[in-house]
């Protein structure tokens, strides 16, 4: 190759790099504004929200973003969930989506637990007084959401069945109600938010089960733990 090609081939093949690393820089640069655009979304004090940092609509990705320092629990095409506890109660926090869209959030027990009685005192010391009473819950209503929170019973352990009780009898306006001795009660606990749209779209839905996934059914209080009762007697359990 003579050299004048030389000189040529070189500098058609930096020309080139060059416009290669313009691309890669111009790349990088949007990522990083979007990431740091998206950061401000998630860490403005002023912006509402409709669940913890959240809003009906994000991606998981920020979701993801904005509960930084959380460990995942799990992650799949229409769920994200994070460790979590309330008051000392482990739980987790559910984000569920539909094409990459968070459209049904909030905390669930994984587990029977004494306590969960105390995230529903804490919804309401959050929330203040329900908008209504349901029958298995209570239902505040905003603009944009639906939050239900609910406790209710899962497990109950009976260590022991006495031959006799306290009953009250005459005494039964004077008398505190007690717990039989040697049962153990264990409750599940939900605290969700839906968001509005989600919700009116259900009701154009012919069959709306079908249109929730297994943890929104957790969500909205459609799917529940059967309580299971188990005897502990001296030389067995029985359930």
């Amino acid at each position: 190759m003579k050299f004048k090609e030389r000189l040529a081939y070189f500098a058609l093949e930096g020309s080139q790099t060059l416009v290669m690393f313009r691309k890669t820089l111009w790349v990088a640069s949007v990522l990083f504004i979007g990431c740091a655009n998206l950061g401000r979304i998630v860490s403005d004090p002023n912006q509402s929200y409709d669940f913890r940092k959240t809003r009906w609509g994000f991606t998981q990705e920020m979701v993801r973003l904005a509960e930084q320092g959380k460990r995942m629990h799990l992650k799949t095409g229409n769920v994200v969930i994070f460790n979590h506890s309330i008051d000392n109660i482990k739980c987790k926090i559910v984000y569920t989506f539909k094409d990459n869209r968070l459209r049904a959030a909030g905390y669930i027990t994984d587990k029977p637990v004494k306590s969960a009685q105390n995230i529903i005192k804490r919804s309401l010391d959050e929330l203040g007084e329900p908008t209504q009473i349901l029958n298995d819950g209570m239902l505040w209503i905003t603009d944009n959401t639906l939050i239900y929170s609910n406790a209710y019973l899962s497990r109950v352990d009976i260590r022991a069945i006495p031959e006799y009780r306290i009953g009250g009898g005459i005494l039964s306006h004077l008398l505190q109600t007690r717990e039989p001795a040697g049962h153990i009660r264990r409750w599940d606990g939900v605290w969700a938010y839906i968001d509005q749209e989600f919700y009116e779209e259900m009701h154009e839905v012919p069959v709306p089960l079908d249109e929730l996934s297994f943890y929104e059914k957790l969500l909205f209080g459609v799917l529940k733990r059967n309580t299971i009762y188990t005897y502990y007697s001296r030389y067995s359990i029985q359930q």
